[in-house]
């Protein structure tokens, strides 16, 4: 068993797997293959006021649930879900999508994804 707290976790600039720099958008890897996960890796995402993350894909499903702000996310089909502190959204994978904070305070989440 392993017990962390996410401050005692960096964080890093978030980057998209072009390695494009997403400003604005910080990411924690709080559990990973370094901590002995085999099958997945838990995230924490801030993302500033005003920032985003753009419309992009990638082979691995997420799992996502909102602890603090407000924000839309969006596909590449027009598909928009605002959501809220509580909410949890399900990104099938290979799925185009974005994130903008609709709010005045830091969004934040925590999403999970699987190792391929």
């Amino acid at each position: 068993m392993i017990k962390k707290n996410y401050k005692d976790v960096a964080s890093k600039q978030a980057t998209l797997l072009d390695g494009t720099e997403v400003k604005g958008v910080s990411v924690r890897w709080l559990i990973d293959k370094n901590d002995g996960a085999k099958y997945y890796a838990m995230r924490r995402f801030e993302v500033k006021p005003g920032a985003g993350v753009p419309l992009h894909g990638h082979p691995e499903d997420h799992e996502v649930f909102i602890l603090k702000g407000n924000a839309k996310f969006y596909n590449d089909t027009g598909q928009e879900e605002i959501v809220n502190e509580g909410d949890v959204l399900y990104i099938p994978p290979n799925e185009k999508h974005g994130i903008e904070n609709l709010g005045q305070e830091k969004l934040i989440f925590i999403c999970c994804i699987p190792y391929l």
